[in-house]
């Protein structure tokens, strides 16, 4: 994967902090402990921090630790990094294949669920808009739980070009929105090499888009209520996917 932009995050928290040291796709600048906290006194933390470069490791009294965080959940400890989103589409011959394309989501809180949802549900990769959309930040960072750190993030020019690499690579395109041709959510074969897109907050997935897709697919809802946030929409289909591969 050809790294195409770094994001500058922070995270704070023993879990989401160590995700972020183990993984390839974080690269740590810098990590700053809490004197006699919990995460100063974490034998895990400990070993993580001995393969790190020692110039990078720096261990503080409570007050100077707090002027540079504003949360009293960091568990003693602060990590400075940079993330990468790539440009090169990925080409897989995996045969559950499992890419995730979101379609000008702009809010961080989804985006990081998403990663979240998607790195617990056996996808390979989560793709977004580069225009338009939010990327990494450290609230995504943060609210994704450790996901950031665990699955890939793509940035593509276009959308409809990126349907078309897939399908060269015979991968079968879903796009989730509420309209009268979709079927419903439970009847559509996610097995095998899949793209599963679904829209933003405000105007779901664009009409290019749903015209290029194999299939269109809804979550029916009940009692007026017109569809799910996109990130429990995510939730539903990702793990509806996840149990058909694993019969």
């Amino acid at each position: 994967m050809d790294k195409f932009t770094k994001h500058r995050i922070s995270v704070y928290g023993i879990n989401g902090c160590h995700d972020a040291i183990e993984s390839s796709l974080i690269e740590v600048n810098r990590i700053y402990i809490e004197k006699n906290s919990p995460a100063y006194n974490h034998q895990g933390v400990k070993t993580l921090c001995e393969k790190i470069p020692q110039d990078k490791v720096t261990i503080l009294d409570g007050h100077s630790f707090r002027e540079k965080i504003d949360s009293n959940r960091s568990q003693g400890i602060l990590i400075k990094a940079q993330a990468s989103s790539f440009s090169s589409l990925p080409v897989t011959e995996q045969k559950n294949a499992c890419y995730v394309i979101l379609d000008q989501v702009q809010d961080p809180h989804n985006l990081g669920q998403i990663l979240r949802i998607c790195a617990g549900g056996s996808v390979d990769g989560v793709i977004i808009t580069d225009r338009n959309s939010v990327s990494m930040t450290s609230a995504v960072a943060q609210v994704s739980q450790g996901g950031f750190a665990k699955i890939p993030l793509y940035s593509a020019v276009n959308i409809n070009q990126t349907i078309e690499h897939f399908k060269k690579n015979d991968f079968w395109i879903t796009s989730f929105e509420n309209n009268i041709d979709a079927k419903d959510w439970y009847s559509i074969d996610l097995k095998g090499r899949s793209i599963l897109i679904f829209g933003g907050e405000g105007n779901g997935v664009s009409k290019q888009v749903l015209k290029n897709s194999d299939f269109t697919a809804t979550i029916p809802m009940s009692n007026n209520m017109n569809s799910l946030n996109v990130s429990s929409a995510v939730s539903a289909i990702v793990f509806e996917r996840l149990r058909q591969i694993s019969e």
